[in-house]
């Protein structure tokens, strides 16, 4: 099948979210069994399994890798938001090399960033902030071939409370898309999250609208049917297919905004959880593919 800009279809890849609780070992085999090509990780993880092994494994299952976590990490696999406190932010950059060193060495090409919606102080101040540090990582990243994919976090309900305040920094594609072009760096692009976007209202030109920024990553979730965008939280994301986005109007946007790679199923559903890791991929594999080859 060929999409609809002519490219060979967007390829369906597997977040650690979406099976949480495996080691990176297990991970990687989980997803070379049930088809998946493509993967994210923590790089993190990767640090801990060693990049080397991590490299050789990924070699012989036959896999890539397409973004990693961490690059501004919190504890041993999770991801710290950008606008942490200056002294959290210092102390994360003092393992930066060791980091960015193994996104080379595992081939990955792009970290995610995870920034702020809002904050409890100036948001003018935290804009400022976020710039400057997106310059920096990026300027660092840029040594080792890797670039960064931030993304906007539109859900309200739910959030840990770093990510809370009553002024927004930019918890929309378009408040994104107007801080980046603040960094002013070809290498700094957006990671597009399905779940997201629609909470902010689905709006095809949020995501058309990003040019000429690029789009690095995408990550994909299905939204509840019945409870409104405010009160949706991560938990409640749905495998693809099984809610009620309309993934024709989403997959042919960000194809519009010049994107072919990998979709990024990632998913916190306590209830799906509850599934055998091997379904919980398997499924995630064939309703990604469904959505492309129906779009």
């Amino acid at each position: 099948m060929i999409s609809h800009s002519g490219r060979p279809p967007l390829a369906p890849c597997l977040n650690p979210a979406t099976v949480t609780g495996l080691d990176i070992e297990d991970f990687l085999y989980l997803a070379a069994a049930t088809s998946f090509r493509t993967v994210e990780l923590s790089i993190q993880q990767a640090i801990a399994y060693g990049p080397e092994k991590t490299a050789e494994l990924l070699t012989e299952l036959g896999l890539s890798v397409a973004a990693a976590s961490g690059i501004v990490p919190a504890g041993p696999v999770l991801p710290a938001p950008l606008l942490i406190t200056d002294d959290a932010y210092t102390a994360a950059l003092a393992d930066l090399p060791e980091r960015l060193a193994a996104f080379r060495m595992v081939g990955c090409p792009v970290a995610t960033v995870l920034l702020n919606p809002r904050t409890g102080g100036d948001p003018r101040a935290a804009i400022t902030t976020a710039v400057k540090r997106l310059r920096s990582l990026a300027e660092a990243a840029a040594d080792h071939g890797v670039r960064l994919a931030v993304e906007a976090v539109g859900t309200r309900a739910g959030l840990d409370a770093c990510l809370e305040g009553p002024h927004e920094v930019a918890a929309s594609l378009p408040r994104l898309a107007e801080l980046l072009e603040r960094v002013g760096r070809d290498d700094v692009g957006v990671c597009v999250d399905s779940f997201h976007w629609a909470a902010t209202g689905a709006d095809p030109t949020h995501l058309t609208g990003l040019a000429p920024l690029p789009i690095e990553h995408v990550q994909i979730a299905d939204i509840p049917a019945e409870q409104p965008p405010d009160q949706w939280t991560d938990e409640m994301r749905l495998l693809p297919g099984a809610g009620a986005l309309d993934w024709a109007a989403f997959v042919r946007a960000i194809e519009t905004a010049g994107y072919g790679g990998p979709l990024s199923v990632e998913l916190f559903n306590p209830e799906l959880r509850l599934l055998p890791e091997a379904e919980i991929a398997t499924r995630a594999y064939l309703t990604t593919r469904a959505i492309v080859e129906t779009a």
